[in-house]
């Protein structure tokens, strides 16, 4: 229902155009306040884009994100300042369906870092590597098209290498018992019962996706 990207310039939100208001702002406000030591102070402009808000929601939205992350410019869709000004960037199609961007065009996405723990249906993305100083719980995900590396226990779903199918990307946690990893195309569940007695790093090799203790 709802998607955050950071491209380090602009803040995006892509909401469903079809997805009642009463749902998206559970969602929304669930990941804002899960997320303000994270954005806490960010300068970048947040665009809204996909769904059409009634200026009283807009007022509303505005308001959450001035409180919790002290954003002041924020901007929709259907605003006609922006409509001329902005050129979104889609989300990404499925792995199956993008095409590798060319890196000498575009240069090397950024990274995403996030502080602290995040929780059951948050979601983080971006194009460039994910790193999280904190746990990711069950039922949290981290989508990466380069890699992702947890400082601390990842529980929830990881897919590295998720635009345009890279191979080469890895995953990395200090305790990994994720509910499900995906390298490119391949995916695996890892058995949640088995030890676990430090670093890990996941990785593709001859088709198949293996796990390495860092020693």
């Amino acid at each position: 229902m709802l998607t955050i990207k950071s491209s380090g310039e602009v803040l995006e939100f892509w909401v469903d155009a079809d997805a009642p208001y009463g749902q998206f702002w559970k969602e929304f406000e669930q990941k804002m306040r899960g997320m303000r030591n994270f954005y806490k102070g960010a300068s970048s402009p947040a665009h809204f884009f996909g769904k059409k808000f009634t200026e009283m929601q807009k007022k509303e939205i505005r308001s959450l994100l001035q409180k919790e992350i002290g954003l002041e410019t924020v901007s929709f869709s259907d605003d006609e300042d922006i409509v001329r000004q902005v050129q979104p960037t889609p989300p990404p199609e499925p792995p199956e369906l993008a095409e590798t961007a060319a890196a000498d065009e575009e240069g090397a996405p950024g990274d995403l870092f996030f502080r602290g723990t995040l929780r059951s249906g948050q979601r983080l993305e971006n194009e460039g590597n994910i790193v999280v100083v904190g746990d990711v719980n069950a039922g949290a995900e981290l989508v990466a098209g380069g890699n992702i590396v947890v400082f601390g226990k990842l529980r929830g779903l990881a897919h590295a290498g998720a635009y345009g199918g890279r191979a080469d990307a890895i995953i990395a946690a200090n305790s990994l018992i994720p509910q499900q990893v995906r390298i490119g195309g391949k995916i695996a569940i890892i058995p949640s019962g088995r030890p676990v007695e430090g670093p890990e790093i996941v990785r593709v090799q001859d088709g198949k996706i293996l796990v390495d203790f860092v020693g």
